[in-house]
């Protein structure tokens, strides 16, 4: 209050003291007005200057031409002004100005660009920069910013378990999932594989082994080892070789081409097999699921899915190639080769096969894509374009020819997909895929059998609507139709509907298929209605219609807190009158993702299952526990030795252990991360310097941060004199090198930001000493309170 009211007292020199010498930035002050009001008047010299930085280093919030840069080490010379040095620029994205010496003691841009406006705010540790468009370099330019090197490995996990127990059960599943490997010098070593045990039966799938790096100069990755083909015009499948294909530095990873949507009935493992192969397991919850982003043997064959209930009950059902187009991955700009020998699961058959594809920019809105595939039973070449035909509509086109030389078969596919935004709230698209009676791919080459031509697709084609609206909800509806040569259709339907009532939210899902030769035709409807019940807690209701009955039920979620939940709910089952209850929990704790629920039906059939994920990083410091899986780009976070502090990252709340130390999962390869620390979580005596920090990884680095901590020892101190008097009100105290450190506040009291480096302190008034006191703490601050307390006589 003090030193509030001392502000209030400044006055313009030239009005207060004719004898002032008036400089830029500075105020007088009414000394007798000070003396007034029980204020030391030498406060007046310390407060004199208007806010400024102070000389040296301090990290700061860079903006520049309105475009944020995160935080940035800047020096500020004697008189507060920014210098600028190369490592500022960097961080700035500036090209180096005219006449720019990183050697000379406080360089000013507007020396170079005269028209610069430098806006400091040291309240706010902000820097604001305007400077002139040709300042600014280019998005694209190759300016070496990136974070390079570093060495740690790493374990990734993810275990699955389900089993129901009782009279009817009929599922016991348990999937262990790991990814092994470390980082080196921008190099990435990977190792995926799979174990898995379904109802007694066991499978160990070791998918993928690999190293890779990216290499700047040219913009090209390079994969060698177990690996698939990614940037290929077709599906190859997994093969034992290398590959170069070009560096998608901005873009993130989104997996293969595979997507699943469907309807689970209850609790349910969900199986995806092509071409006969098994190519991805999960469990899922009762309702909805949509399964993204695994890959897949090939782009044109279609999807069995297999379903399979907590009861035993199984349920199959197939998902066209022609929902892929909308999905896969595109060829990026550039050349890309690829070679090595054929490793397919569930396949005999090892030739050797290679790739090379080639993309080029025609037009900003129109790319054009060519491959060739050749192996000894598979020959293919293939030809995609994509266009931006307008603002709102892109068109892809893409033909193959291909020749399968075992069975004497040749023939042509070709695709089409066309995405249009009639407006901001309606959306459509359309996909079909033709192919003549001899076409095969490279996963039919490689039967041994000729394969009947009649059960074969001959085309697929389907649609889909998107709306929005105010008054009506949002809307989706999509259809597709696979017809075969022998003249066997099976049309798709998917619709969906949600609308926010209020505060409580409703929603639709209807799936029908028709009948062929090999199925009959079903139905599924999935009613649900949604209702929040304070922070974080919701209860919600479904209904579930197929053509094998009905079921409902009821559902109570509590998220109050961010890193835990649970739940309970119940479902009724009416066609076979039966009744369940589960409940669930799931936490993110500091080591690892945990979940698990327990559900009982009124027929006392038990079902349990859980699910914990998470990773394990070996550094140069020792070993480090995350509750994300660590991506291909990682880093390590030091806060002083400080356990327990919570880190928010790209990929989700981490925490230090007992050392200080703290896995980042994921940082974006050759693009800014930025990392900040949630400062409630820090112990009341601790202070940090700045709470947030960027990083620019290369992709395959690992990054280092180091958040610098100060333990402090706040204390509120009861002064009194040698007759055992309370000090004077508003009078200075200096510490022993004549630092201000506070005034004397209301019966003698008297606040130390910071005890640890204070000993000997100075009480001063109208600059005269009028006595000093020593504080006398115990050696172990108190860390229960935002500060201690403790008496004192000043002498």
């Amino acid at each position: 209050m003090s030193l509030a009211l001392l502000g209030s007292l400044a006055l313009p020199a030239c009005g207060w003291a004719a004898d002032a010498v008036e400089r830029p930035g500075e105020v007088e002050f009414d000394t007798q007005v000070l003396q007034t009001h029980g204020i030391d008047p030498k406060l007046a010299d310390a407060f004199r200057q208007a806010p400024r930085f102070m000389p040296g280093e301090t990290r700061v919030a860079l903006i520049v031409n309105g475009s944020e840069r995160g935080k940035a080490m800047a020096h500020f010379g004697s008189e507060g002004e920014l210098c600028v040095d190369a490592a500022f620029l960097k961080a700035a994205g500036l090209i180096a100005p005219p006449g720019f010496n990183d050697q000379s003691p406080c360089f000013d841009l507007k020396t170079a660009w005269p028209q610069t406006i430098i806006h400091l705010d040291p309240g706010e540790e902000r820097v604001d920069l305007v400077v002139p468009p040709q300042a600014v370099a280019a998005p694209d330019t190759d300016s070496g910013n990136w974070h390079h090197g570093g060495f740690a490995g790493m374990l990734n996990y993810d275990a699955q378990y389900m089993e129901s127990m009782g009279q009817g059960a009929g599922v016991n599943f348990t999937q262990l999932g790991s990814e092994a490997g470390f980082n080196l010098s921008d190099w990435i070593v990977r190792s995926r594989q799979t174990f898995s045990r379904f109802n007694g039966e066991s499978q160990t799938r070791h998918q993928a082994a690999y190293a890779q790096r990216s290499f700047v100069g040219v913009k090209k990755v390079l994969q060698a080892g177990q690996i698939s083909l990614s940037n290929s015009m077709f599906g190859t499948g997994q093969v034992l070789g290398a590959q170069l294909l070009p560096e998608t530095a901005l873009q993130g990873n989104r997996g293969g081409a595979g997507l699943v949507e469907g309807i689970a009935d209850s609790q349910s493992v969900v199986e995806v097999r092509q071409s006969g192969v098994l190519v991805y397991s999960t469990t899922v919850p009762a309702g909805p699921f949509r399964l993204q982003g695994f890959s897949l043997l090939n782009v044109r064959s279609d999807l069995a899915v297999t379903v399979t209930g907590s009861n035993g009950e199984t349920r199959q059902f197939t998902v066209p190639a022609s929902a892929f187009l909308l999905n896969g991955t595109a060829n990026a700009p550039g050349l890309s080769f690829g070679a090595g020998k054929l490793d397919q699961r569930g396949s005999s058959e090892a030739p050797l096969l290679g790739t090379l594809a080639n993309g080029w920019v025609l037009t900003p809105q129109t790319t054009l894509q060519a491959g060739l595939l050749g192996s000894a039973p598979y020959r293919a070449a293939a030809l995609g374009a994509d266009s931006q035909l307008f603002d709102a509509t892109l068109l892809s086109l893409q033909t193959t020819a291909a020749q399968d030389n075992r069975h004497g078969n040749q023939g042509l596919s070709a695709s089409a997909s066309l995405n249009h935004h009639l407006s901001e709230r309606v959306g459509v698209n359309l996909n079909a895929v033709q192919q003549t009676s001899g076409y095969r791919e490279l996963s039919d080459a490689l039967q041994s059998d000729q394969q009947e031509m009649g059960g074969r697709s001959r085309n697929q084609m389907g649609g889909g609507v998107s709306w929005a609206a105010d008054h009506l909800g949002s809307l989706s509806l999509s259809w597709a139709r696979s017809s075969t040569f022998d003249g066997d259709n099976t049309d798709y339907l998917r619709a969906g509907w949600s609308k926010q009532f209020g505060a409580v939210y409703v929603g639709a899902s209807l799936e029908h298929s028709t009948a062929n030769r090999t199925s009959d035709a079903e139905n599924r409807t999935y009613l649900t209605l949604s209702m929040p019940l304070g922070k974080g807690r919701s209860a919600s209701s479904y209904l579930n219609n197929t053509r094998n009955g009905s079921r409902a039920g009821v559902r109570y979620n509590d998220r109050s807190s961010q890193d835990r939940g649970w739940s309970l709910s119940s479902e009724r089952d009416f066609r076979y009158q039966r009744t369940s209850a589960t409940a669930s929990v799931d936490r993110v704790t500091p080591i690892s993702q945990l979940s698990g629920s327990v559900s009982q039906n009124s027929d006392s059939v038990t079902t349990l299952s859980a699910r914990a994920t998470g990773a394990v990083v070996a550094h140069d410091k020792g070993v480090t526990l995350a509750p994300y899986a660590v991506r291909d780009t990682f880093g390590i976070a030091k806060v002083g030795d400080e356990g327990g502090v919570r880190l928010e990252t790209p990929a989700g709340p981490t925490w230090t252990d007992r050392r200080g130390y703290a896995v980042l999962p994921s940082l974006n390869g050759y693009k800014r991360s930025s990392v900040q620390i949630d400062t409630r979580s820090l112990a009341k005596n601790v202070d940090i310097d700045n709470a947030w920090q960027d990083t620019e990884a290369a992709r395959g680095s690992v990054s280092y941060m180091d958040f610098t901590v100060v333990h402090t020892r706040r204390v509120l101190v009861n002064v009194k004199d040698a007759q055992g008097q309370p000090l004077p009100h508003g009078a200075s105290v200096f510490d022993a090198a004549g630092n201000f450190m506070t005034v004397v506040g209301e019966q003698g009291s008297v606040f130390i930001p910071d005890a640890g480096s204070a000993s000997q302190m100075e009480v001063q008034s109208s600059g005269t000493t009028i006595c000093s006191f020593t504080l006398s703490l115990p050696e172990k601050g108190d860390k229960s309170g935002l500060y201690e307390t403790a008496n004192a006589v000043c002498r």
